[in-house]
């Protein structure tokens, strides 16, 4: 007997072979795609440090203007940075993240003066 195409089960087992490798698949685009934006988000936050010590250099105090700072252009789609605190003697500034959305902050970064990234939420 010569048999042509597949058998009921044997369609159903792929199926649920594909369905399988999506799920695991799904998730890990994810984490790779949060990965990624919270490297680019320390990326900006170490660009803003930098830009605070030039400004430093010129006035002599750090700023808690983001728009005083030249050498900074925010980038960062999932981010809002903040300088939170700036005086003579140090800075911190905060990036928040809402990352899927929804209107709630996921994450919580800072970075001071002295280079120090913080993982405050």
């Amino acid at each position: 007997m010569n048999k042509k195409g597949f058998t009921l089960i044997e369609l159903l087992v792929g199926t649920v072979i594909v369905i399988v490798i999506v799920l695991i698949a799904l998730p890990l685009g994810a984490i790779r795609a949060k990965k990624q934006a919270e490297k680019g988000m320390k990326v900006q936050l170490t660009c803003v440090r930098e830009a605070e010590e030039s400004y430093k250099a010129k006035h002599g105090t750090y700023t808690s203007d983001a728009m005083k700072l030249a050498n900074w252009k925010h980038s960062a789609k999932r981010y809002h940075f903040q300088i939170r605190d700036a005086n003579v003697n140090g800075f911190v500034i905060e990036a928040k993240a809402d990352l899927n959305n929804d209107k709630i902050i996921d994450e919580v970064w800072t970075i001071d003066e002295n280079g120090v990234l913080k993982n405050v939420k």
